[in-house]
């Protein structure tokens, strides 16, 4: 029975870091569904093993601390920097609650077992539910936009990329899409942009892009 317990906990470990990593999948971000269900399942194993076989004298919180600061290695390589613009510190957050929310598991019995999944919780209406809620407190406004242009001239999304970049927009994702010809390359990007930004004027740029055939704002 001890060997079944220890092992559901692995498994809910699993399943408390899928809930979050399924949020930043869903929003194509760069530490997904895979990522934090490893980082959660993996610390509540180092927390297992810390408390369950420590030396006679030993702490057993001491591997669960290396895990703490052990987890910023990786979620740094989730932060990207685009010249004023900084991505990834929401998924490098991410990352880091769920080592906490692993730890948590891993210790085990009911009240933290209650913690982990009151903190699971937590931080996905956080990651679901902030990104709309912060544009109608007047920080930033999301945006659609929908870009087509021949196959050989993909250097126009790259020139699309770093205008908007430069003017202060936070690209969330481009993903591919399919089109009606094989002649033809089309992207849909999730942007947020600062109110003060006025969108005609990004509108312009891309009624004058060369190589771009059509696109779409919404």
């Amino acid at each position: 029975m001890q060997d079944l317990y220890l092992i559901g906990q692995l498994f809910l470990a699993a399943v408390f870091g899928g809930i979050v990593g399924y949020e930043r999948e869903v929003h194509e971000h760069p530490a997904g569904l895979r990522t934090h269900i490893l980082v959660c399942m993996a610390s509540a194993l180092m927390t297992i093993v810390s408390i369950k076989f420590q030396p006679p004298g030993g702490d057993p919180g001491r591997i669960a601390a290396q895990i703490v600061s052990g987890i910023g290695f990786l979620g740094a390589g989730t932060i990207l920097r685009q010249g004023s613009i900084v991505r990834g510190l929401t998924t490098a957050a991410s990352l880091w609650a769920v080592a906490g929310i692993g730890i948590a598991v891993g210790v085990g019995g009911p009240r933290y077992l209650m913690l982990a999944a009151v903190a699971t919780g937590i931080v996905f209406v956080t990651l679901s539910t902030m990104r709309s809620i912060e544009p109608a407190a007047g920080k930033r406004v999301g945006y659609g936009l929908y870009l087509e242009m021949p196959a050989d001239r993909l250097q126009a999304l790259g020139e699309i990329m770093q205008h908007l970049v430069g003017i202060g927009a936070s690209v969330y994702s481009t993903r591919s899409v399919q089109t009606s010809s094989a002649e033809k390359r089309a992207f849909r990007l999730k942007i947020s942009l600062p109110r003060k930004v006025k969108i005609g004027g990004i509108i312009e740029k891309l009624a004058s892009q060369e190589g771009l055939d059509r696109f779409e704002w919404s």
